[in-house]
């Protein structure tokens, strides 16, 4: 297996990145993200969008462009997603080391383990904490310890050795213990193979309960690391 930086994996799969995620599992998973995202008001307000990748937030939420704002550290990523959204911003930089004024957005989010990407976890959490507005909100899906073995993991299906780091909760938790009303729970455990034997709206529905239920018990389970909080007054 090669190993490579994130920069260089993603600029590398860039253009198959779309369509490696077709799988019901993974309509499944937007459906219950975005619909999350939305009902809880992570989409008021000034977005930023860390691991912007492809625009796929974009795709499923009708964001305008003076709301939006997406960071990624692969060029190739930025030229697609600025090619699907030429009004949106994107904009090439690291987590660790932002490139925006303090309180400035409403909401950070990261969605689909590319916080787990980052170069440097503990920094990237004091830039999200500086960037976010006072009560602004974050909600981040970090890669638990089960996703470095999930078979549908593009880096899996490619052969490389991923760089992401895969986190416990308590590990996670600690990450973020300097912001307010912090919460874990986790995102898609049996519900994967479930979606392979069963119709969708049926595994769409047994998901929503697996995650509902079990997310927040036994979240180490699951593959997704679902994590919210908010920026002290």
């Amino acid at each position: 297996m090669d190993k490579i930086t994130p920069k260089q994996i993603y600029n590398r799969l860039s253009k198959v990145y779309d369509r490696s995620y077709d799988a019901p599992v993974h309509r499944i998973e937007d459906d219950f993200i975005y619909k999350f995202i939305s009902e809880k008001g992570f989409t008021k307000g000034k977005i930023l969008d860390l691991g912007s990748g492809t625009g796929t937030l974009l795709s499923h939420l009708g964001i305008s462009s003076d709301r939006y704002t997406g960071l990624d550290i692969s060029e190739r990523m930025i030229e697609l997603s600025s090619m699907k959204f030429p009004n949106h911003n994107f904009i090439k930089g690291t987590m660790s080391n932002m490139p925006f004024d303090n309180d400035c957005f409403d909401s950070v989010l990261s969605l689909f383990g590319s916080f787990s990407y980052s170069l440097n976890h503990a920094k990237t959490v004091k830039e999200i904490k500086r960037v976010l507005k006072p009560k602004g909100k974050f909600l981040l899906m970090a890669y638990g310890l089960k996703y470095q073995s999930r078979k549908s993991y593009i880096l899996n299906k490619f052969k490389i050795n991923s760089p992401a780091r895969f986190f416990k909760g308590k590990e996670l938790k600690t990450l973020f213990e300097d912001f307010d009303n912090v919460k874990i729970s986790g995102m898609t455990m049996l519900s994967e193979e479930f979606s392979k034997h069963f119709p969708y709206s049926i595994s769409k529905a047994y998901h929503f309960v697996e995650t509902n239920i079990l997310g927040s018990i036994i979240p180490d389970k699951f593959y997704f690391l679902i994590i919210t909080g908010n920026k002290h007054a």
